[in-house]
């Protein structure tokens, strides 16, 4: 890593932050806990994590009144941020889970369900392959997932990557400086460190 990146993480009470802290600290970015939006304005890159259902993450979210100055670094500054599992989903416009919630908006798309069966088991829970589309097909490899609903992008083109359990379905999204992944880079082991390591260095703009 070129330069030693500042990475906000957006604290809104709604999932265990540490080992996201120590896979970025293990890649040499310096880790700020973002609580108010004038904590971001020394970092570089934003990162919004999601434990937990989408209305829920998408109240907190909405009480820490930081999403008008989270639209504003990325529609107006044009700055990157990260969304990981439901802070992936809230970027969409509408989550379906326990009824219809709005989400963000920032990418189009809904939140749906993941369709069950005897051979497939709701929530999802481990490994999965996911296949990164051209130019960014060197980021492929196996992720690790804990959730329940995917995102279904309104368009084909915001699709980054995509995995199969039970029928195939959106692991990764990119809109301008925003990108979104449904696994935990976190928790992916050398694989999700060179996600977060791509997300730093390469920025979303940039080919892989």
């Amino acid at each position: 890593m070129a330069a030693r990146s500042t990475i906000g993480i957006i604290d809104y009470d709604a999932g265990n932050l540490r080992s996201l802290c120590n896979a970025l600290e293990a890649i040499s970015a310096d880790v700020r806990l973002v609580r108010h939006i004038d904590d971001l304005r020394p970092c570089t890159h934003a990162i919004l994590p999601g434990v937990g259902a989408f209305g829920h993450c998408i109240e907190r979210l909405r009480s820490s009144r930081m999403v008008d100055g989270l639209a504003d670094w990325i529609l107006h500054e044009h700055r990157p941020l990260l969304g990981i599992c439901v802070g992936m989903q809230m970027l969409a416009d509408v989550g379906e889970e326990h009824g219809e919630t709005p989400g963000l908006g920032w990418i189009p798309g809904r939140v749906r369900r993941l369709p069950a069966s005897r051979a497939t088991r709701v929530p999802h829970v481990g490994w999965n392959d996911v296949r990164f589309r051209p130019p960014c097909g060197s980021l492929g490899a196996d992720f690790y997932f804990d959730h329940s609903y995917r995102f279904c992008p309104a368009d084909e083109s915001h699709s980054l990557g995509t995995t199969t359990h039970g029928t195939e379905f959106c692991a990764a999204v990119r809109k301008g400086s925003v990108v979104g992944v449904q696994f935990h880079p976190e928790k992916s082991q050398d694989a999700g460190l060179r996600f977060l390591r791509w997300f730093i260095e390469s920025g979303p703009h940039a080919r892989c």
